[in-house]
């Protein structure tokens, strides 16, 4: 089993250096122009790892072909069209460019609307043994599913693929290892993997207001460093805090609260954040039920009451995707202390024009006995895998380690560095909070792997959503399916097939 590194992705131990940024000159359309290797030092003088790609590695001008989604933000992880200055997509560009020099291949990047697409687009491959994509970047949690159907390529058997580098997540890969075989990867290369991590956002000027009545909001900083900042400490600051803006002695979204939370994907956040585990691996490398039932059973009612009695939470009436667009507005206009959202939440225009100065801080611990800090990352973030029907899976590995490796050196800085800075950015307080959240990364093998194994989080998603406490109940339904699955899966899947 992949062994686990202390953060996601060792880039990050020089979050915030300022490295050299990539061309940002006039867009041209010639995929032949000269551009210059990332940077291997950053002004801090802290040295960026080498891959150990060789020198006279080259393929001839071979065409590589990727498959990826179409929906804005993932494909500007992937693919540019043309320098624009922004330092991101210029970034990607010469990324493109330098990897097509470097080895001598032609990529070709191939988008489709969504997973349905491209898993229909797969699938057409697979069926016909074809060789049209070498590689798939794709939404991990709906491409997963193909691990266990002996369709991709185990990237512990492919040359040039060094998954113990510092641009790959070893964490990851342990987590999405199967019996010992490897068929997702993902790291430096995939931005949505950073800002897909939830985390508190905290309004200063609020925070400031109501620091007479509780002096931790005077710095909440070091609260968070003295590794006090638990679920009942953040819940003893803000539940109670309610101001009746309008005068209708009404709760609507017009007034101000302490916490806002929406019913819907905020409550994944817990499963990482409370270092809530499902499975646990067979000495095979299996998986299996391990879950502890009275842990659960507290988180999942902590959450509860949070959303559903708490006169300090306000909770968005869209429960999908939108409810956190909600809560940014709520809290860009100055309605909230406390909101739980993605990083990425902090790219866009609503809160990069926020009046008022705001900070980030990790998701509370579960209690004083959690040693550390964890971090969710929702599951749509990119991973990468090559197809079984790959002719040259070694090409494959190639271009995957050096666009990774490149990343590693420029791209995932680039992006920290520029979409994270804004407000607080100037804070370098905050600057190591968010070092906290990003190293926190955590997930479970059962949410890669949900589509297939069965949903777990996603069923008491659906409870605490209905404000039922049936939860030992769901968890005796969950036990007898999951154990039926996973047998049955274990029988079905062979690594020899892949």
């Amino acid at each position: 089993m992949a062994k686990r590194i202390t953060s996601v992705l060792l880039i990050l131990v020089m979050l915030f250096s300022f490295v050299a940024c990539a061309d940002s000159g006039k867009a041209s359309d010639n995929k032949n122009e000269t551009t210059t290797a990332p940077a291997d030092t950053t002004e801090s003088g802290i040295e960026y790892e080498q891959d150990d790609l060789p020198d006279t590695l080259n393929f001839g001008g071979e065409g590589f072909t990727i498959l990826t989604v179409d929906d804005g933000l993932h494909t500007s992880e992937i693919t540019a069209e043309e320098l624009n200055s922004d330092v991101i997509n210029d970034s990607v560009y010469n990324r493109e460019r330098f990897v097509e020099d470097r080895l001598g291949v032609e990529i070709e990047t191939v988008t489709v609307d969504d997973y349905e697409d491209i898993n229909t687009e797969f699938d057409k491959m697979i069926n016909a043994d074809d060789d049209t994509y070498q590689i798939c970047a794709t939404k991990t949690v709906w491409f997963a599913p193909y691990v266990f159907d002996s369709v991709l390529t185990d990237l512990y058997t492919v040359e040039y693929l060094d998954l113990e580098k510092p641009w790959w997540s070893q964490y990851f890969s342990e987590q999405a290892e199967v019996k010992g075989d490897l068929y997702l990867a993902t790291g430096s290369l995939s931005l949505s993997l950073t800002r897909f991590l939830f985390a508190m956002f905290y309004n200063k000027n609020l925070a400031e207001e109501y620091s007479a009545t509780y002096p931790e909001l005077a710095d909440i900083y070091t609260v968070v460093d003295s590794g006090d900042w638990t679920y009942d400490k953040f819940y003893g600051i803000a539940a109670d805090i309610y101001e009746n803006v309008n005068g209708d002695n009404e709760r609507d979204a017009e007034d101000t609260y302490g916490i806002g939370y929406q019913n819907g994907i905020d409550i994944d956040a817990l499963w990482s954040s409370f270092d809530v585990n499902i499975f646990s691996r067979t000495d095979d490398g299996w998986f299996e039920l391990d879950v502890n039932t009275d842990k659960l059973y507290d988180a999942l009612e902590k959450i509860r009451v949070l959303i559903h009695e708490t006169g300090g939470c306000f909770v968005p009436e869209d429960e999908s995707d939108s409810g956190l667009d909600d809560l940014s507005a709520k809290f860009a206009d100055g309605g909230l202390l406390f909101m739980v959202n993605k990083i990425h939440a902090a790219e866009g225009a609503t809160l990069r024009n926020m009046q008022d100065e705001y900070g980030i801080i990790p998701y509370p611990k579960y209690d004083d006995k959690q040693k550390e800090y964890y971090s969710y990352a929702h599951d749509q973030y990119f991973s990468f895998s090559i197809p079984k029907t790959n002719r040259n899976p070694d090409m494959a590995g190639a271009v995957l380690e050096a666009m990774a490796s490149y990343s590693y050196r420029d791209t995932h800085p680039s992006y920290l560095n520029v979409a994270l800075k804004g407000k607080y950015m100037n804070d370098p307080q905050s600057r190591r909070m968010i070092d906290l959240i990003v190293n926190g990364f955590k997930l479970d093998s059962s949410w890669i792997y949900c589509q297939k194994v069965g949903d777990f989080g996603g069923v008491y998603r659906s409870t605490l959503g209905e404000n039922s406490q049936s939860y030992a109940k769901e968890y005796a339904n969950l036990d007898k399916k999951f154990k039926i699955t996973l047998k049955l899966l274990n029988k079905e899947f062979n690594p020899e097939d892949n």
